[in-house]
């Protein structure tokens, strides 16, 4: 499910992908591995599935700083937007770029609820940079 989403890398398990709208401003701009298929809410319910996502996050990470788009990385799996009311809770990871801002090594600060933000995504420069390097990840 990409949703509104860039997508950037997938295979028959995962995809990688970035918000149109994300949480958070593209200097902590988040990117998603996400299970091609919602047949689980969290990560304790397959763990051999979650050590896979989380060696693919581990990858985007690496090729992420290798073109200088972050220098450090935060990775969070499940947000608790899924457990609000008529939602549904789906495993994925967000891998949250930290950059040299004024925010450098403070807490991220996420949104309270979905779609009360308004940021500019991911500059397709930067998608196109990534979707040929992620070409590379098995």
């Amino acid at each position: 499910m990409l949703g509104n989403n860039y997508l950037l890398w997938e295979n028959d398990l995962f995809i990688v992908c970035t918000p149109h709208n994300p949480h958070l401003p593209y200097s902590e701009g988040p990117i998603l591995v996400i299970k091609t298929k919602h047949d689980i809410a969290n990560a304790w319910q397959d763990p051999l599935l979650t050590g896979h996502a989380f060696h693919l996050a581990a990858q985007v990470c690496q090729v992420v700083e290798k073109l200088g788009l972050a220098p450090w990385f935060n990775i969070q799996t499940n947000g608790n937007w899924g457990l609000l009311p008529d939602a549904t809770p789906f495993f994925h990871i967000y891998i949250y770029g930290r950059n040299k801002t004024e925010r450098w090594a403070k807490p991220i600060i996420l949104p309270e609820v979905p779609k009360a933000y308004h940021n500019d995504p991911m500059p397709e420069p930067d998608r196109a940079k990534l979707a040929q390097a992620f070409t590379e990840l098995s």
